[in-house]
Protein backbone atom coordinates (compact mmCIF):
# COMPACT_ATOMS: atom_id res chain seq x y z
CA UNK A 1 0.00 0.00 0.00
CA UNK A 2 1.29 3.45 -0.93
CA UNK A 3 1.50 5.82 2.02
CA UNK A 4 0.90 9.58 1.57
CA UNK A 5 4.28 10.54 3.05
CA UNK A 6 6.08 8.13 0.75
CA UNK A 7 4.14 9.47 -2.24
CA UNK A 8 5.29 13.02 -1.46
CA UNK A 9 8.87 11.78 -1.14
CA UNK A 10 8.65 10.07 -4.54
CA UNK A 11 7.30 13.27 -6.12
CA UNK A 12 10.04 15.29 -4.43
CA UNK A 13 12.71 13.31 -6.27
CA UNK A 14 11.59 14.91 -9.54
CA UNK A 15 12.07 18.45 -8.21
CA UNK A 16 15.52 19.06 -9.65
CA UNK A 17 16.95 20.96 -12.63
CA UNK A 18 14.30 23.68 -12.69
CA UNK A 19 11.28 21.59 -11.66
CA UNK A 20 9.43 23.69 -9.09
CA UNK A 21 6.64 21.31 -8.13
CA UNK A 22 5.24 17.90 -8.88
CA UNK A 23 1.68 16.94 -8.03
CA UNK A 24 -0.97 14.27 -8.33
CA UNK A 25 -4.55 15.41 -8.61
CA UNK A 26 -8.01 14.08 -9.34
CA UNK A 27 -9.61 14.95 -12.67
CA UNK A 28 -11.87 17.43 -10.81
CA UNK A 29 -8.81 19.39 -9.63
CA UNK A 30 -8.59 18.09 -6.06
CA UNK A 31 -4.96 17.90 -5.03
CA UNK A 32 -3.99 14.49 -3.60
CA UNK A 33 -0.25 14.94 -3.14
CA UNK A 34 2.38 17.47 -4.09
CA UNK A 35 5.98 18.34 -3.51
CA UNK A 36 7.63 21.67 -4.05
CA UNK A 37 6.16 25.12 -4.45
CA UNK A 38 2.89 25.61 -2.50
CA UNK A 39 1.39 27.36 -5.54
CA UNK A 40 0.44 23.83 -6.64
CA UNK A 41 -2.87 24.22 -4.84
CA UNK A 42 -3.99 26.98 -7.18
CA UNK A 43 -2.47 25.40 -10.28
CA UNK A 44 -4.23 22.05 -9.77
CA UNK A 45 -7.75 23.25 -10.57
CA UNK A 46 -6.60 25.11 -13.69
CA UNK A 47 -4.61 22.12 -14.99
CA UNK A 48 -7.52 19.72 -14.41
CA UNK A 49 -9.90 22.06 -16.22
CA UNK A 50 -7.59 22.35 -19.25
CA UNK A 51 -7.07 18.57 -19.32
CA UNK A 52 -10.80 17.84 -19.20
CA UNK A 53 -11.56 20.34 -21.98
CA UNK A 54 -8.99 18.80 -24.30
CA UNK A 55 -10.15 15.29 -23.40
CA UNK A 56 -13.76 16.17 -24.22
CA UNK A 57 -12.82 17.72 -27.56
CA UNK A 58 -10.42 14.99 -28.63
CA UNK A 59 -13.25 13.02 -30.29
CA UNK A 60 -12.29 9.57 -29.05
CA UNK A 61 -8.52 9.81 -29.29
CA UNK A 62 -6.63 9.30 -26.03
CA UNK A 63 -4.72 12.27 -24.68
CA UNK A 64 -1.37 10.96 -23.42
CA UNK A 65 0.48 14.18 -22.58
CA UNK A 66 -0.37 17.83 -22.36
CA UNK A 67 2.50 20.30 -22.65
CA UNK A 68 1.78 23.88 -21.64
CA UNK A 69 4.05 26.90 -22.01
CA UNK A 70 3.00 29.70 -19.62
CA UNK A 71 4.33 33.14 -18.72
CA UNK A 72 5.72 31.89 -15.40
CA UNK A 73 6.87 28.41 -16.38
CA UNK A 74 6.26 25.19 -18.24
CA UNK A 75 3.95 22.32 -17.36
CA UNK A 76 3.65 18.70 -18.49
CA UNK A 77 0.53 16.73 -17.55
CA UNK A 78 -0.16 13.03 -18.04
CA UNK A 79 -2.62 10.47 -16.73
CA UNK A 80 -1.64 7.96 -14.04
CA UNK A 81 -4.39 5.41 -13.52
CA UNK A 82 -7.48 7.64 -13.17
CA UNK A 83 -5.49 10.55 -11.75
CA UNK A 84 -3.40 13.32 -13.29
CA UNK A 85 0.32 13.79 -12.76
CA UNK A 86 1.65 17.29 -13.27
CA UNK A 87 5.31 18.37 -13.44
CA UNK A 88 5.81 22.17 -13.29
CA UNK A 89 9.12 23.73 -14.24
CA UNK A 90 10.52 27.22 -14.55
CA UNK A 91 11.00 29.01 -17.87
CA UNK A 92 14.46 27.48 -18.34
CA UNK A 93 13.16 23.91 -18.01
CA UNK A 94 13.18 21.99 -21.26
CA UNK A 95 9.99 20.23 -22.29
CA UNK A 96 11.83 17.01 -23.05
CA UNK A 97 13.24 16.85 -19.54
CA UNK A 98 9.84 17.60 -17.99
CA UNK A 99 8.19 14.94 -20.15
CA UNK A 100 10.89 12.40 -19.26
CA UNK A 101 10.38 13.01 -15.54
CA UNK A 102 6.60 12.71 -15.96
CA UNK A 103 7.01 9.45 -17.89
CA UNK A 104 9.30 7.91 -15.26
CA UNK A 105 6.96 8.92 -12.44
CA UNK A 106 3.91 7.66 -14.35
CA UNK A 107 5.50 4.27 -14.98
CA UNK A 108 6.60 3.97 -11.35
CA UNK A 109 3.28 5.05 -9.81
CA UNK A 110 0.82 3.38 -12.23
CA UNK A 111 0.46 0.09 -10.32
CA UNK A 112 0.26 1.50 -6.75
CA UNK A 113 -2.17 4.28 -7.71
CA UNK A 114 -4.41 1.93 -9.70
CA UNK A 115 -4.93 -0.07 -6.48
CA UNK A 116 -6.01 3.04 -4.60
CA UNK A 117 -8.28 4.59 -7.24
CA UNK A 118 -10.76 2.21 -8.83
Amino acid sequence: MLKPKVLSQILEQANTHGVQCTMILKPDGSLLAFSGNPIAKSIAAIIANIWSEYTERSQGSVLEYQIIDCEEGRVVVTRVSKLLLCVCGDLKSEFGMLKSKATVLRNYLEAPLSQIVK
